[in-house]
C-alpha cells in the first residue's frame, strides 16, 4: 500500500475515533506530494505530507422547510510525518488540531 492509500486509511480512522472534525465526503481529499515544510514553531523544519479536505456544510431548516441557516464547511489541511506517517496536526481557519483532538 503506498504512502497516500496508508495516510488516508489512518487519517478516516482517527476522525471516526477522535470525533472532533468532519469531511465533505463529496469533495473528498487531495493529497499532496512529499515536500519539506517549517512546522507551525516556526523552527522545525520536516519533510511531511499534506492531506487537504473540506469539512461538511452545516444546513439548518425552520418549520415550514426553508433553510434557516447555512455554514459553508471550511478548507483544512492535514500534516503527516514522512517518515513515520503519523499526523502531526490539522492547521485550520480557526487554529489547529493536535493528534490527540484537542484544540
Amino acid at each position: 500500500m503506498e504512502s497516500k492509500e496508508k495516510i488516508i486509511k489512518k487519517f478516516k480512522e482517527w476522525l471516526k475515533e477522535v470525533n472532533v472534525i468532519s469531511y465533505d465526503e463529496e469533495v473528498g481529499f487531495d493529497f499532496w506530494d512529499k515536500e519539506t515544510r517549517v512546522l507551525r514553531d516556526n523552527k522545525t523544519e520536516k519533510e511531511v505530507y499534506i492531506l487537504s479536505f473540506k469539512t461538511q456544510d452545516n444546513v439548518e431548516y425552520n418549520e415550514n422547510g426553508e433553510i434557516d441557516m447555512f455554514t459553508e464547511g471550511m478548507y483544512c489541511f492535514a500534516y503527516f510525518d514522512a517518515e513515520t506517517l503519523d499526523l502531526i496536526y490539522i492547521h485550520k481557519t480557526a487554529g489547529y488540531i493536535e493528534p490527540d483532538g484537542s484544540y
